[in-house]
Parts: C-alpha cells; sequence; structure tokens
C-alpha cells in the first residue's frame, strides 16, 4: 500500500513537472489552411502605440507643403504645356515634345523609388527631401533661362522630376506612420495640399506669363517652391524603423502586387490626361489662355475640397472601397460629360466634379499600400510599385496628345474625343484592379488573426478568392 502511494505520488510530480515545461506541453494540432509555416509576430511597439495626433499633425502639415510644392507645382504643368503648344516657343519642337517634358517631370524620378528609398534609410527622410528641394530649385530656375529643346527636356522634364521624388517619397512613408484610426483622413488633408498648389501654379503663373513671360513664371515658381518645401522638410520626423531596401521578394511575389501595379497604370492613364489637356481642350474650344488656366485650376479647387472628403470617407467605409467608387464615378463623369462637351460652362463643371474624385489614389494609396504590405513593408511595397506608376505617367501625356485631332491652334470642339474614350475607359479599368485588391484584402482579413499594419505576405491566397469577395460587404477595407 505504502509502495503504491509512493508509486502514484511521484506520478503526480511527473505530471506536475511535464505542465510546467513549455517544451514538453502538448500543443492542440493546427488546421490546415492556406497559411505557411511562418511564426505569427506580435504588434511591436511601433505599431502598438501609433499616437493618431500629437506630433503627427505636424506632420500632416509637413506632408500639404510638400505636395504643394510639388505635385500642386507640377499639375501647373499644364499652362507650360498649353503656352509651349500655341506659342510655338521653341523652334522645331512639335506636341509631342512638350507632352514627354510634363511626362518626364511627372514620372522620371519616380522611375527610381527603390533607389530613393534605399538611400533614405541610407541617410535620413530629412537629407532625401533636403536633396529633393535642391534639385527642385535648380530644375526651376536653370529652365527660365533655356535658350534650346534639349535643355528643357533636362531642365524642367529630368531635373524637377528629380526634385519631385526625393520629396514625394518620405512624405508619402512617414506619414502612416503617426496615425492609425484618422489615417486615411490625415492623408487626404495633406493630400489637399496638391490642390491648392495647383489652384496657385495655374492661375498665378499664367498671370506672370501674361504680364512678363514663361521665363518670369519659372522663376516665381522656383522662389514658392524652395520656401515651402524647405519649410516641410525641418517638420519631417520619422518614430519608428521600418525597412529600407531596394528589393523583398515577399512583396514582389504576393498576388497583391501585380493588382496594384496594374491599377497605378490604368488610374495613370486617365488621371494625366485629363489633368494635363483640360488646359488645352478649353483653347482648342475657341476659348482664351486665361480660360484654359481658370478650367485647370477649378480641377485643383475640386481637389482641395474633394480630398478630404474621401479621407473622410475612407476612415469611414475603407479606402479601397472609397476609391473604388470614386473611379467609377470618374469613368462614368468622362463619358457624360467631357465627351458631349460643346461650352465653357460645361468644361469648369466637369473640372470641378473629377478634382474631386480622380486624385482619390493620393488620398488613399497610403492606406491601401499599408494593407497590403503592413507599416514595416510600406516603403518597401511603396517604392517597387512606383516605377510602373511612373512610367504611366511618363506615356499618358503623349498618348493624350496622339490620340488629339487637328493642330495646335485650330478651333474645333470634339478634337479630344478619342483621348476622352481611351481616359474614361481607364478609369474603369482602375475600378475593376481595385475591386479585386478589396477581395484579396477581405481574404486574407478572414482567415487572418493578426492586425493588417504587421503584414499578411505570409498568407497565400487563391487565384478565385479576389473574384469572389470583390463586392462582399465588409467593414472598413
Amino acid at each position: 500500500m505504502i509502495q503504491s502511494d509512493r508509486s502514484s505520488s511521484e506520478s503526480r510530480e511527473a505530471s506536475i513537472k511535464e505542465t510546467s515545461d513549455p517544451s514538453m506541453t502538448c500543443q492542440p494540432a493546427k488546421e490546415a489552411t492556406d497559411i505557411e509555416k511562418e511564426p505569427v509576430l506580435n504588434k511591436s511597439p511601433g505599431i502598438a502605440d501609433i499616437p493618431d495626433g500629437g506630433y503627427g499633425w505636424f506632420i500632416v502639415l509637413s506632408s500639404f507643403l510638400f505636395n504643394f510644392a510639388t505635385w500642386g507645382a507640377n499639375s501647373g504643368f499644364a499652362v507650360y504645356l498649353s503656352h509651349y503648344l500655341n506659342e510655338q516657343t521653341f523652334p522645331g519642337a512639335d506636341k509631342y515634345d512638350y507632352a514627354l517634358i510634363g511626362g518626364l517631370t511627372f514620372g522620371g524620378g519616380l522611375l527610381f523609388s527603390p533607389f530613393i528609398n534605399w538611400l533614405q534609410g541610407k541617410i535620413g527622410a530629412r537629407p532625401t527631401a533636403g536633396a529633393g528641394v535642391v534639385f527642385q530649385f535648380a530644375s526651376l530656375l536653370l529652365a527660365s533661362f533655356v535658350t534650346k529643346l534639349w535643355q528643357l527636356y533636362l531642365t524642367q522634364g529630368l531635373l524637377q522630376a528629380f526634385g519631385l521624388a526625393f520629396m514625394t517619397i518620405p512624405a508619402l512613408l512617414i506619414l502612416p506612420q503617426w496615425f492609425k484610426h484618422k489615417r486615411a483622413f490625415a492623408v487626404a488633408i495633406a493630400a489637399a495640399g496638391s490642390g491648392c498648389g495647383g489652384v496657385v501654379f495655374n492661375l498665378a503663373m499664367q498671370k506672370v506669363m501674361q504680364v512678363r513671360s514663361v521665363h518670369w513664371a519659372l522663376r516665381v515658381q522656383a522662389i514658392l517652391c524652395v520656401v515651402s518645401s524647405t519649410c516641410a522638410t525641418l517638420l519631417l520626423r520619422t518614430r519608428m524603423e521600418v525597412k529600407y531596401t531596394i528589393w523583398d521578394a515577399s512583396v514582389v511575389k504576393s498576388g497583391a502586387f501585380l493588382l496594384c501595379i496594374l491599377y497605378l497604370i490604368f488610374c495613370m492613364f486617365g488621371y494625366v490626361i485629363v489633368l494635363y489637356t483640360m488646359a488645352n481642350v478649353t483653347t482648342s474650344m475657341g476659348y482664351s489662355p486665361y480660360q484654359g488656366s481658370i478650367a485647370s485650376a477649378m480641377i485643383q479647387v475640386g481637389s482641395v475640397f474633394g480630398r478630404p472628403i474621401v479621407g473622410k470617407a475612407s476612415d469611414r467605409f475603407g479606402p479601397v472601397t472609397v476609391a473604388s467608387v470614386a473611379y467609377f464615378l470618374s469613368g462614368v463623369f468622362v463619358f457624360a460629360m467631357w465627351i458631349p462637351a460643346k461650352n465653357y460652362a460645361t468644361i469648369i463643371a466637369f473640372c470641378l466634379i473629377m478634382g474631386a474624385i480622380m486624385g482619390t489614389i493620393f488620398a488613399t494609396f497610403p492606406s491601401i499600400n499599408t494593407k497590403l504590405y503592413g507599416l514595416h513593408r510600406a516603403s518597401v511595397g511603396l517604392s517597387l510599385s512606383w516605377p510602373f506608376m511612373a512610367g504611366a505617367g511618363i506615356a499618358s501625356p503623349v498618348i493624350g496628345l496622339t490620340l488629339k485631332t487637328g493642330n495646335n491652334g485650330f478651333v474645333g470642339s470634339g478634337q479630344y474625343t478619342d483621348c476622352a474614350i481611351f481616359a474614361g475607359a481607364s478609369f474603369m479599368a482602375c475600378t475593376c484592379m481595385l475591386l479585386l485588391i478589396r477581395g484579396y484584402i477581405i481574404f486574407r482579413n478572414e482567415v487572418s488573426d493578426t492586425d493588417t499594419d504587421e503584414g499578411h505576405l505570409h498568407i497565400k491566397v487563391p487565384i478565385w478568392e479576389p473574384f469572389r469577395y470583390a463586392l462582399a460587404i465588409r467593414d472598413k477595407v
């Protein structure tokens, strides 16, 4: 009996020891899923402690000023394009030269996004943005003294493009680190800076051209840009470690990457064509260059009011859902208003509406990018996808003018009908890509128990699931 009790006691002690030893504890078998056998990480302090305000609002101001001096100033190229086309500023140049210069300004620097992202990791966000300030100021100042077309290519085209890229990338990557629940709204407020800049640079530079010359317009723009972008650089501050690298195989192999680059390409085909051509569309109908600059400026006025609304709606319904609706409506308005437009009032109304919705990508893409790749890989995902956006941005003005009928200075409505059809179809294709991205994210959220800011790249998504979940009703996708 004593031996039996001793044996029973030893058995209980062994059982207790086994239970307390984690290496000997039996774990419940995991169910077979599409999730690869990788460890699920807990939230890092940087993600768990996102302030959703505080100094983050100064980061919003910084991004606002960057957008004012980069995308806002870039949208002002519409009045330069119209001036170059109508005044034959550089002998021997044709419409394709000026369109290509505009495309280079938009995307030439962004082609090197992976390198700029890597450089930012080496020298920091402020020095990277500071280099962009120098590039932009030098490009505009030098462009005001050029006398040959190839010089314009190098200054107002290529050098300014690098200035835009070196400032834009740090601003876009840092802002999502400071906001979680108000992220889309904060990004949208910052994105409205491009609208304010567009109004200023379209109207003011057109006035300077009338009073002085196109050369003085470039000098005034250089001064405005260097002041605002310098202030923005001084306010810039990062708050967490992220992955700054040229290449990340896990991002590229993700199915989301292909959907994302197709979305960017189709979006730029529509967006850049509308942005750059409306001033010339107006003058081609017989109106003055100043009226053309007003039409172009109305796109920016629309974005000033539209982008914060888009951001607020994105926080409520989700950035992918809101972007899908916005680009579907963009396609509808191109077909319903631009193509049949015969008078100035219709053009103005069209520009206001399109300004409010067609720039939704800038108000929502940082949030969409974070949902696809997580905060730590957001910089890699953005830098690897933006060269495709840049290529589309470079090609778009050339495509738009190629589809235009009639010679420079020819007056008559309908010259841009083919161009409008292409832009509208691009917006519709963009909507389809967004719906597939929506289905992709919803499926990953369904099978994962971690926050999207951690990144769900370890989850394999079967090819049919994005189609299945594209129109599913879910909150904040």
